[in-house]
């Protein structure tokens, strides 16, 4: 089964005091942190061998989740030394223990998606990267932009991008980044070893000529990056299931 690494070493500095002494992939959710609503998940649809990258309180992830036995997982974890690397940088650790296609998932995001599927679409492509992307909602203030041809595959990548770009492509059909990504093994030779290095930022812009795709989607998908939408998912959730 395809192994999945998830992306949680960051300093969620636009978190405030919630993550000053916990990480934010252990965020409280209903009585669980909010990455093992997603772990658990992943678990019953078959994908239990997880990486996780860790670096700001990284002891705290690995106290809590160990080797993963008692989820009925298979954990393990890289660790970034004192400079953070970058989303694509810390998962460069991690290629000496992946050996085929793989999935990265950012921490902080929670999604019922179809995995099998997804994974399914990367593969019939045969293309070295696939992003998942949801289509932009009307009037979003986008921290992506991206744009398809006829048969998925990525025309434009651009990460923050000025509202006129936005703009300048509304007659077309527009994308957002959903922080989860499949991958050839290949791209570990795309990245640059004991160097930050970003996948929305450096790596997918550079890639659009090799033939990338976006898997679009629109099941379910929230992404917890600040404290607003922490809130809001608290409210949203309040007493119910969450996945």
């Amino acid at each position: 089964m395809v192994k999945i690494i998830i992306v949680a070493g960051g300093l969620a500095t636009r978190m405030g005091q919630i993550t000053e002494e916990i990480p934010k992939c252990l965020i409280d959710l209903n009585g669980k942190p909010l990455i093992q609503h997603q772990l658990e998940y992943f678990r019953d649809k078959g994908y239990k061998d997880i990486i996780f990258c860790v670096a700001h309180l990284a002891e705290k992830v690995k106290d809590y989740f160990r080797d993963g036995k008692e989820f009925g997982l298979n954990i393990s974890y890289v660790q970034e030394k004192e400079e953070l690397m970058g989303t694509a940088g810390s998962v460069k650790l991690a290629e000496d223990i992946i050996d085929e296609d793989f999935i990265v998932y950012y921490g902080d995001n929670i999604t019922s998606m179809d995995f099998d599927r997804f994974i399914r679409f990367h593969k019939e492509k045969k293309t070295i990267a696939t992003i998942c992307i949801r289509p932009l909602p009307q009037g979003y203030k986008s921290s992506s932009l991206i744009t398809l041809d006829e048969d998925k595959k990525i025309k434009l990548f651009l990460e923050k991008p000025p509202i006129e770009t936005i703009e300048k492509h509304k007659d077309e059909k527009r994308y957002i980044n959903s922080g989860i990504y499949a991958f050839k093994k290949d791209i570990f030779k795309l990245i640059p070893e004991n160097q930050k290095y970003d996948f929305a930022k450096q790596l997918f812009p550079s890639l659009i000529e090799m033939g990338v795709y976006g898997y679009v989607t629109e099941e379910f998908f929230r992404e917890v990056g600040r404290v607003e939408k922490y809130k809001a998912l608290l409210e949203e959730f309040k007493d119910k299931e969450i996945l």
